[in-house]
């Protein structure tokens, strides 16, 4: 690719805004790019196959792609959309392809070779940081999965741990994990905070687009939470459309700074139905609670309610916090 067509004010600005390259130059994208180059792949064509080796990573230009576990799949594991990237597991980790790469519209996309992007990695700090943040968001998500079929495997219906429309971990596991972490801040005496963040008009939405709107609003909004965390972050679907995410180590400031940027990416998130039909944009509501020492969990969760309440009756798409 020239640097004439890198610098394409379509093309950089997809670059700009794609989670991978964030807060990195356009000069230093211009560098390092030149090499790379474009890829046109049909609606329905598959893009990478399970055990196939790998040593390219795909920025979406335009279009979406589905991540299969199967070639025929009806139901995608993730829909990805402009911006995002793909093949970056198998690129890094020199490992086989772990899923179907397949295109749902017409798509278009950056080709990066694995010399290039190590490239850039090693003379950028930024793109070192983002590609670590995506990472485990994709490890996560893929472990998520596994236990979920594991569960499905072993028949293990009593007390799930997952889950099973968002594929974050269940209120049981939720608590379980939360309380954990919450004791453990407050004997080592360090902060901690708890979001409870809700998507506004959920109902309205719903009754628009029909559950499977609704469902996959949801599956968003999960997926979106789940590549915003931190690897000590903990997550999980609360009720409804509710989620809930504990920031262990975290003071107030950091938490807002953190809900801010969650805020955001839902909204710039691309709600796909597996049709390949583009539904509105979202936002959510979010609560914020920090954790006192003598805090108990019921009494976190209830001043983080009462803050999102609050943010929900200044309009949604805002965020509160209680001390």
């Amino acid at each position: 690719m020239s640097n004439e067509m890198i610098q394409s004010p379509e093309i950089l600005k997809v670059l700009r805004s794609a989670p991978l390259f964030r807060g990195i130059l356009g000069d230093l994208l211009v560098k390092h790019l030149s090499t790379a180059r474009l890829k046109q792949l049909a609606s329905g064509r598959v893009l990478l196959v399970p055990g196939q080796v790998n040593s390219t990573l795909y920025i979406i230009i335009s279009g979406r792609l589905n991540i299969q576990s199967q070639e025929s799949e009806v139901e995608p594991i993730a829909i990805l959309g402009k911006g995002e990237c793909v093949g970056e597991m198998s690129m890094l980790g020199d490992s086989p392809v772990s899923a179907y790469v397949i295109a749902a519209t017409d798509c278009e996309l950056l080709a990066i070779d694995h010399a290039a992007m190590w490239e850039l990695i090693n003379s950028s700090h930024a793109a070192a940081h983002n590609m670590l943040n995506i990472l485990t968001s994709r490890i996560r998500h893929t472990n998520l999965i596994a236990a979920a079929i594991l569960e499905q495997q072993q028949g293990f219906s009593g007390n799930p741990m997952v889950d099973e429309l968002t594929g974050l971990y269940n209120r049981r596991w939720m608590h379980e994990k939360f309380d954990r972490h919450l004791r453990r801040g407050i004997v080592g005496k360090n902060p901690s905070c708890l979001f409870i963040l809700e998507m506004d008009q959920f109902k309205e939405f719903s009754n628009k687009y029909g559950q499977l709107g609704g469902d996959q609003a949801l599956r968003d909004i999960a997926y979106t939470i789940l590549s915003c965390l931190r690897p000590d972050d903990q997550a999980g679907r609360y009720h409804g459309e509710k989620f809930a995410i504990f920031q262990p180590g975290t003071s107030l400031p950091d938490a807002r700074v953190a809900a801010k940027r969650l805020l955001a990416a839902i909204n710039q998130s691309l709600i796909v139905l597996p049709s390949g039909d583009a539904l509105p944009p979202i936002t959510v509501s979010i609560g914020i609670s920090q954790a006192h020492p003598d805090d108990s969990l019921e009494s976190l969760f209830i001043r983080a309610d009462e803050a999102l309440q609050i943010a929900k009756v200044c309009g949604g798409n805002s965020l509160e916090s209680k001390q």
